[in-house]
């Protein structure tokens, strides 16, 4: 058990024990021993975000390739130095990357990136909870169909190696990926009661490509195919016309806002507001650092809430409660956990931030502070299933972590 003394949680202060790891009791004055107590003056406790679509592993290219145009800067830039990654690359890669999400608060990362088994082991030493989906992408090729359906089935046989690791299917787009593909891979998700996952509708380029070849949009393409579902999760979504909308509403398929790599490639901005209203389940992305150069969440907030405000040309809009609620609670509740809250019964995945970091003060608003001035200087504990993370700002291993990832770049370049 581990006992929370003094924790600023909802305007007051509290006492929160958490018992395996789930918060057995939050109450005024818990007098009871524990292997682990902790004084919480001067701090408030949070749950924490869930990133719900990046690629972990392109940590190497953070600032690679700035101000190009897209094209160009994928097959000049960005695949010729993917092509040169080994699966030890890519465990350090994870690392690094885990490392940046736990420091930002981050408790739970959807990915979509190569040698899943790689960011698997990095996520399972960690101790983070990740959703790691072996990737589609057939570019049309029947062979190379058949191929990624076996690689597929086999990636979902293998036994996950604890339950914090949620193991899904992607596939990259529907102009990358066949539908035949698509359809089984979708299928194999429901079969494995799992989830899937793709990019959709990220820009105007690929609506207006996907209305010539197929006559339909692209989230209706894929509702026709029978893919939206509950389980189903779509990152950008920045393009959707209202009949889109109104049917991924009705699947209560999921969708991954990445705003600040929308805005960063030119994707456009999606209009959030539009899809609160319509009761979309809306979660937050980082999307990877080669288009937005973060893996923080706390970043991505205020950007997802700027731009909300300046699409809908009303200041009312994306409120801080909501916006927090997409980087929180929604991305649990799309996996089907329960998590994302502060209350009892609720898995213990939480952070302590600093009230006194000069971002959280003056602490009138604690949700305001955190969606519009936070840092990751502001947090300094983190904890996923009841096992810290981060302790007083450090995390296990960090050092060496850093120092991998610093010489496997200059390996690369």
């Amino acid at each position: 058990m581990m006992l929370l003394k003094n924790v600023f949680l909802n305007g007051q202060i509290h006492d929160i024990l958490i018992d395996k790891n789930r918060f057995s009791k939050i109450g005024d004055a818990i007098n009871i021993e524990t292997n682990d107590t902790i004084d919480c003056t001067g701090k408030a406790i949070l749950p924490t975000f869930c990133n719900m679509h990046t690629h972990a592993s392109m940590m190497f290219l953070r600032g690679v390739g700035e101000d190009l145009e897209l094209f160009d800067w994928l097959e000049h830039e960005i695949w010729p130095r993917e092509a040169k990654l080994t699966p030890e690359m890519i465990y350090h890669l994870s690392r690094f990357a885990i490392l940046e999400m736990i420091k930002t608060g981050t408790t739970l990362f959807l990915d979509m990136y190569f040698y899943t088994d790689q960011t698997i082991k990095a996520a399972d030493e960690m101790g983070i909870r990740a959703a790691i989906t072996y990737v589609g992408m057939d570019n049309f090729n029947v062979d190379e169909t058949q191929k990624r359906i076996e690689i597929a089935a086999n990636f979902l046989k293998e036994k996950s190696p604890s339950e914090l690791i949620l193991k899904g299917l992607s596939c990259h787009s529907i102009y990358t990926t066949s539908e035949e593909l698509i359809r089984t891979f979708k299928q194999m998700s429901l079969q494995n009661q799992t989830y899937f996952h793709i990019h959709m509708s990220e820009t105007k380029k690929e609506v207006e490509d996907c209305l010539i070849k197929h006559g339909k949009r692209p989230v209706a393409l894929i509702d026709d195919w029978d893919i939206l579902d509950s389980k189903t999760i779509m990152a950008h979504c920045v393009h959707l016309d209202e009949d889109e909308r109104l049917r991924t509403a009705k699947s209560l398929a999921t969708v991954a806002h990445c705003p600040s790599s929308n805005l960063k490639l030119n994707s456009g901005q999606m209009p959030l507001q539009d899809y609160l209203n319509q009761k979309i389940r809306v979660t937050l992305g980082t999307d990877g650092v080669s288009s937005n150069n973060s893996l923080s969440m706390l970043s991505e907030m205020k950007i997802a809430a700027l731009s909300a405000k300046n699409v809908a040309n009303d200041s009312t809009a994306a409120k801080v409660n909501n916006i927090f609620k997409i980087a929180t609670s929604n991305g649990f509740e799309a996996f089907g956990i329960q998590a994302g809250k502060i209350e009892e019964g609720y898995l213990a995945d939480f952070m302590l931030v600093d009230l006194n970091n000069c971002a959280l003060m003056p602490n009138i608003n604690l949700i305001s502070n955190m969606v519009y001035s936070a840092d990751s200087s502001c947090i300094t504990d983190v904890f996923c299933n009841g096992k810290a993370l981060m302790r007083d700002r450090y995390v296990p291993h960090q050092e060496e972590i850093t120092e991998q990832f610093q010489k496997l770049c200059q390996q690369i370049f």
